[in-house]
């Protein structure tokens, strides 16, 4: 099976955002780069290919759509804005993160682009705060909410993934790169490493598949998404080969804090035109950077920012500016 049809076979309708097939790029030193971060438009990312299956089905629906992450990561970036332009009101549960340039000018645009965001003390608080929110919109709006797990790593936002690496083996059959023999990704609620596992094996690659993880979370968050999405994909008939190794890899700094090898990463990234976040991409990168060859998985959005700022308020309303720690 071609990687484009696999959304046809599972029955599942996608909403496409991202244009041209995916850059692929030389690093040197027999690394290559997966240029997700400059799919889409006006935000790219990891996590656009989420919104686009999630959109699909979102559609379906009455309209109004209930999410969560921190409160200033690319998951809330990315649904609320593309979201908002196919007509969907999503309402976003947001916990702390710390105040870096890059999350208090997502947090803004996220502000901007949301029906509402709902804050909460914390990650743990995050559940009862989206069941609040579940209740308020449900009683509103006449109708149930849909719903999107942080990251948007449902099993349909996972199974984007899974394309996702069928679309790389494609791309090393046609002579794009050579088969890498290990694929980097940073890791957070663990969909696109674990859509990239599977989606790896799918496509013959027996590449070993390494996550960077950013959260704590740890391997079996990893194992428990790949689970699902394996569910998924044999429900529909479609039989996964086993996967490449997979090795995840403790990033030990606190979430969102930055590191001096991840500065150094993001260096010399920007050196080659890559811009990677200080929160995912540019730890993932430091790893990669003391490995040998293999394929970087961008998952940054490298798209220009300031047309999303164009709505937002130049300073955010106190009780969402409390939602940025140390400053």
């Amino acid at each position: 099976m071609r990687a484009e049809a696999l959304p046809r076979a599972l029955g599942l309708p996608i909403e496409a955002l991202r244009g041209a097939p995916t850059r692929i790029e030389a690093l040197g030193e027999g690394r290559f780069a997966w240029r997700e971060d400059l799919a889409g438009g006006p935000v790219g990312g990891a996590k656009v290919r989420k919104v686009e299956w999630l959109l699909g089905l979102a559609r379906r629906g009455g309209g109004d759509v209930l999410t969560l992450g921190p409160a200033g990561g690319q998951h809330l970036l990315a649904a609320t804005v593309y979201g908002r332009a196919h007509g969907l009101r999503v309402h976003a549960v947001a916990w702390p993160c710390p105040r870096t340039g890059e999350s208090e000018r997502n947090l803004r645009a996220v502000h901007a682009h949301a029906e509402h965001v709902w804050p909460a003390a914390s990650r743990g608080e995050a559940l009862a705060v989206l069941g609040r929110a579940f209740a308020t919109v449900r009683v509103q709006a006449g109708y149930a909410p849909e719903v999107w797990g942080p990251g948007g790593s449902d099993p349909p936002g996972t199974l984007a993934w899974v394309q996702a690496g069928m679309e790389l083996a494609e791309r090393v059959a046609a002579g794009a790169m050579p088969a890498p023999p290990r694929v980097w990704v940073a890791a957070g609620s663990g969909g696109t490493a674990a859509g990239l596992w599977l989606g790896c094996a799918l496509g013959g690659l027996s590449t070993e598949l390494v996550a960077v993880d950013v959260t704590g979370l740890g391997r079996r968050l990893v194992e428990a998404q790949a689970w699902r999405a394996r569910r998924a994909l044999e429900a529909r008939g479609v039989r996964v080969p086993r996967p490449g190794p997979l090795r995840v890899v403790a990033e030990e700094s606190a979430y969102g804090a930055l590191t001096e090898a991840g500065e150094r990463a993001a260096a010399a990234a920007g050196a080659q035109g890559l811009h990677l976040d200080a929160t995912y991409a540019a730890k993932a990168y430091a790893v990669a950077l003391t490995e040998g060859p293999g394929c970087f998985i961008a998952t940054s959005n490298g798209q220009p920012f300031e047309p999303l700022l164009r709505t937002a308020l130049p300073t955010l309303p106190a009780r969402l500016g409390c939602l940025l720690e140390g400053g």
